[in-house]
């Protein structure tokens, strides 16, 4: 019973994020081939999903959206994540000094996950979505925001992420990652091209500011070839842009102006 629970509870957000692809109204047929799901399963989760008022379903076009009830379950996260907007306007500011994607990244259990993710206009990007997740260990902000932990704890998440995760790619040696952390751990900064996706590399700090109690780190990525090119430069940006935030000079330019 408890498997069937926790089945029925992914399938959940699978439809959801199915959703979130699409971003238009779907039909019945449409949901469960997406998603490879048995029909009769896909009918009765959608039920449930229109009764707890998280879909919409139209009789007459026979078709499902998500309802605002959706949206409404995050919309307390990012004062909670991006504190008073300073977060935000540094990660706007070392976008538009880069012109590559940047990203607020945030510690997920064995994960790092992105909490904001700004990219570039121009078409030599390869960004990861708002929300998609990383091991830690096979990603340059993870290895920045490992750099701030204890010895300890490094090992102690390593273990787990090899034993729940067998297939890492990068640091499949626990001697090599401590190799990497305490290099980082003395330049203050991760440059690990091609990691975790071959031809795109990313250059990430660690924060000294948690995120309410949540470790975080700031990346900028983009194509290997150019950001191996402009890595100094970038590296500047990102070391004022953080050094700035931490001194208090970004203001949160979506609170509301005080009356005269």
């Amino acid at each position: 019973m408890q498997g069937l629970a926790v089945k029925s509870a992914l399938r959940t957000f699978e439809v959801l994020e199915l959703f979130k692809e699409t971003r238009r109204p779907m039909r019945l047929n449409e949901i469960y081939t997406s998603l490879g799901y048995p029909q009769s399963s896909t009918t009765n989760l959608l039920k449930s999903m229109v009764m707890t008022g998280y879909l919409n379903f139209n009789r007459k076009t026979r078709m499902y959206i998500p309802t605002m009830r959706v949206n409404d379950l995050g919309s307390w996260l990012p004062s909670y994540i991006h504190q008073d907007g300073a977060l935000k306007a540094m990660v706007q500011q070392v976008q538009r000094e880069t012109d590559e994607t940047v990203g607020l990244v945030a510690q997920n259990d064995l994960f790092i996950q992105y909490v904001m993710l700004l990219t570039p206009d121009h078409e030599f990007k390869a960004a990861p979505e708002q929300g998609d997740m990383r091991l830690m260990i096979d990603s340059s902000t993870g290895v920045a925001m490992l750099s701030k932990m204890s010895d300890r704890t490094i090992e102690k998440l390593y273990r787990y992420t090899k034993y729940y995760y067998p297939g890492l790619e990068y640091f499949a040696d626990f001697d090599e990652l401590m190799k990497e952390i305490r290099w980082v751990r003395f330049i203050k900064s991760v440059y690990l091209p091609k990691l975790p996706t071959p031809n795109v590399s990313s250059i990430a700090i660690p924060m000294e500011v948690e995120g309410n109690g949540i470790p975080l780190a700031l990346g900028v990525g983009g194509f290997a070839d150019r950001i191996h090119a402009k890595r100094k430069d970038i590296l500047q940006s990102m070391q004022d842009a953080l050094a700035d935030f931490q001194a208090g000079r970004f203001v949160d330019d979506s609170a509301p102006m005080a009356a005269e």
